[in-house]
C-alpha cells in the first residue's frame, strides 16, 4: 500500500514518538507492510510548525534535523513529491465549488478516468468541505498512484473516499487495520 502523509501526521509523530504516527511513519521507512512519502510543501510545513510551536513545547532544529533523519527514506529526493500545484487556492475562479477530482484533473492534466470516478460523492472545493491548502497533496498522491492519504486533520481532510480509488485514512484507523497496537 503506498501512503502520502500529510504534515499532521509528521507533527504527532514528533510530539509523541510512542504514538500510532511516528508508528506508521517508521514502517513506512522501512518499507515493511506499507510504502510512503511526502511532499515537500509537507516537509517545508512540519518544519515551520515544529520550530514555532506544538502542543505547546518548541522544538529546536537539531532535534527536527535528528526527525528528518530517521525518516530520512519518506525525505529523501527520490521519495519526496515535488507537488504538481502550490499550496494556495487555485487562482481560477472557475474550479470554486467542483469536486476534487475534477479540480486535481483541471490543475494537472492527469488524465486517469478514476480520478473523474464519482464526482457528484465527491468532496468540493469549498470552505468547510475541504481545505483548498491540501489539493497539492491529492495532486502529488495522485501522480504517484497512492491508495490513501493519511491525515489527522479531520476539520480539513475529513475521512473517506476522496478522488477515484484515492481514500483519506486517519493515523488511528490505519493503525489499526494494519494490526498495530
Amino acid at each position: 500500500m503506498l501512503v502520502a502523509f500529510d504534515a499532521t501526521v509528521l507533527c504527532g509523530a514528533l510530539r509523541k514518538p510512542t504514538g500510532y504516527n511516528f508508528k506508521l511513519l517508521e514502517l513506512a521507512a522501512d518499507g515493511t507492510l506499507l510504502q510512503g512519502f511526502t511532499t515537500d510543501i509537507a516537509g517545508m510545513e512540519f518544519v515551520r510548525n515544529a520550530l514555532d510551536e506544538l502542543g505547546g513545547v518548541s522544538y529546536d532544529m537539531e532535534l527536527i534535523e535528528a526527525f528528518l533523519d530517521h525518516f530520512a527514506p519518506l525525505f529523501n529526493p527520490e521519495n519526496v513529491e515535488s507537488s504538481p500545484i502550490g499550496r494556495a487556492l487555485p487562482a481560477q475562479a472557475s474550479l470554486h465549488n467542483r469536486p476534487i477530482g475534477e479540480v486535481v484533473y483541471e490543475l494537472t492534466g492527469r488524465t486517469r478516468e478514476d480520478l473523474l470516478d464519482g464526482l457528484p460523492r465527491q468532496l468540493r472545493l469549498i470552505a468547510g468541505e475541504f481545505d483548498a491548502y491540501d489539493v497539492h497533496l491529492v495532486a502529488a498522491a495522485v501522480a504517484r498512484d497512492a491508495e490513501v492519504i493519511c491525515s489527522a486533520n479531520r476539520a480539513h481532510l475529513p475521512e473517506g473516499p476522496l478522488a477515484g480509488d484515492l481514500q483519506v485514512i486517519g493515523p488511528g484507523r490505519l493503525a489499526a487495520s494494519l494490526g498495530i497496537t
